[in-house]
């Protein structure tokens, strides 16, 4: 009886001993904590923002935007510059001259250096007003000067629809060569108008010599008194 009851107090403190082996070992552990990245925090905060609104953006509805071309004006704008008059120039009437191309000493005529020579125009007055006697005809300051010539009045009154002859007395210049003076109408106030007309020669040979008179003087006989 005893061997049994020290058995079974044994076997029941062994039993009592692996209870509380199994209680203490088999007991699970608290899991120790990781710790927290702060940039995979971030990244994962950012990446959880932007699908956001990618789902907003896909939740909106897609408009769609037509661009209709403005119309175009097939007017141009036309600008006169500054400071242009658009208005037509006045013409004046009054005086107005046409040579007829009746004229004497043609163009190139030959001349010997010196030579003096009378150049005439036909005119016509094509104008509204009549030309005064004191109308003239003067140089115009282009060519190779007036050779000569004068400011000549025309030295008569002349009507619209009429024409005169011009005369004015030329000399050709001393050195060879080709040579053309312009002229032109003058009217009282001073102003030159119409066609201009011209005089166009050719210089060749030699100057002409002035010959000197010498005067011879006679001997004189002396009379002689016979001796007595």
């Amino acid at each position: 009886m005893k061997t049994n009851k020290q058995k079974f107090i044994g076997f029941s403190l062994l039993a009592v001993f692996a209870l509380v082996l199994s209680a203490c070992g088999g007991s699970s552990k608290e899991p120790t904590p990781t710790p927290l990245d702060p940039n995979l925090i971030a990244a994962q905060a950012i990446a959880t923002f932007a699908m956001g609104l990618t789902q907003t953006a896909f939740a909106q509805p897609t408009v769609t935007l037509t661009l209709t071309p403005a119309p175009t004006s097939t007017l141009a704008a036309t600008f006169a510059p500054l400071g242009t008059n658009t208005g037509a120039a006045p013409v004046n009437t009054c005086d107005v001259s046409v040579f007829t191309f009746i004229e004497t000493i043609p163009d190139g005529t030959p001349m010997a250096p010196g030579q003096n020579f009378d150049k005439s125009w036909r005119l016509q007055n094509s104008g509204t007003c009549n030309w005064t006697a004191t109308y003239k005809a003067v140089f115009t300051g282009s060519g190779n000067g007036p050779m000569g010539g004068v400011s000549t009045p025309i030295g008569k009154i002349v009507k619209p629809g009429e024409t005169i002859d011009l005369i004015v007395e030329f000399v050709a210049p001393s050195t060879p060569g080709d040579y053309i003076s312009w002229w032109k109408l003058q009217n009282d106030q001073g102003v030159f108008f119409g066609t201009a007309f011209s005089v166009v020669i050719k210089v060749v040979g030699a100057a002409a010599t002035t010959a000197t008179a010498t005067e011879t003087v006679e001997p004189t006989a002396t009379p002689t008194t016979p001796v007595p």
